[in-house]
């Protein structure tokens, strides 16, 4: 019986001695594992910013996608990406009032935005790029945008129609700004235009005719001054 009763115990010892041991083996995982994540969080922490050459921005396109661009198309795809974020708050707005407000804010800057397109980026653009079909396509395009904003902006918020004819309008931005991004801008950057230049002169043309639209209107201008990049320092 003293036999059996010291080979239980024997028996017992080595059990909780293999427990012991898994736990040990756990903790250093787990510690391995701990220091293995804190190290790549601190390799990515230490990674440098991108380099952004003189007389460019970086600006995120139609994709997602982050890159250095000249001036006058980083402008202008800033542009694109507030307008795309204030189509999806339109989606998800509840109330008329958020409906009207934003509805505002994409009309007003749509109107500016083709306005100093069709102004100053188109006419060079013709001249300049080899498929003058892309310019001849966006300038329809524009006229297109122009006529629904004309009947959204003679509607009320609770008239029949109005949210499909801002979901349409949605729908032809986001099939003009990928056009303009992947087929026209790219013949841009290779082209002889001084895009620094004409970044300069759409922003101040920008300027002038939200200044204009303030006067004339009185609308609200507060989403306009971030999409026009207003108060930041030039490059």
């Amino acid at each position: 019986m003293a036999t059996q009763t010291h080979s239980g115990s024997s028996s017992a010892k080595s059990k909780s001695g293999a427990k012991s041991a898994s736990r040990s083996a756990s903790r250093s995982t787990s510690k391995a594992a701990s220091a293995k994540s804190s190290t790549t969080k601190s390799a990515a922490a230490k990674k440098p910013a991108p380099r952004v050459p003189k007389g460019q921005e970086r600006v995120k396109n139609f994709e997602g996608k982050e890159g250095n661009q000249p001036l006058a198309l980083a402008f202008l795809m800033k542009q694109h990406r507030q307008v795309e974020s204030w189509f999806t708050a339109f989606e998800r707005a509840k109330s008329d009032e958020e409906k009207t407000e934003l509805c505002a804010q994409i009309c007003q800057a749509l109107k500016v935005h083709t306005q100093i397109e069709e102004e100053l980026l188109y006419p060079d653009a013709h001249e300049k790029l080899a498929d003058e079909d892309l310019v001849d396509e966006a300038i329809v395009e524009h006229q297109s945008a122009k006529d629904l904003i004309a009947q959204i902006e003679s509607m009320s918020v609770q008239e029949h129609l109005y949210d499909a004819k801002v979901k349409v309008l949605g729908e032809y931005v986001k099939h003009h700004v990928r056009e303009e991004e992947s087929e026209m801008f790219p013949q841009l950057r290779k082209s002889d235009i001084d895009l620094v230049e004409l970044g300069e002169r759409l922003r101040a043309r920008a300027e002038e005719l939200m200044g204009r639209m303030e006067a004339e209107g009185g609308q609200r201008r507060s989403g306009l001054m971030g999409l026009f990049g207003l108060g930041e320092a030039r490059t």
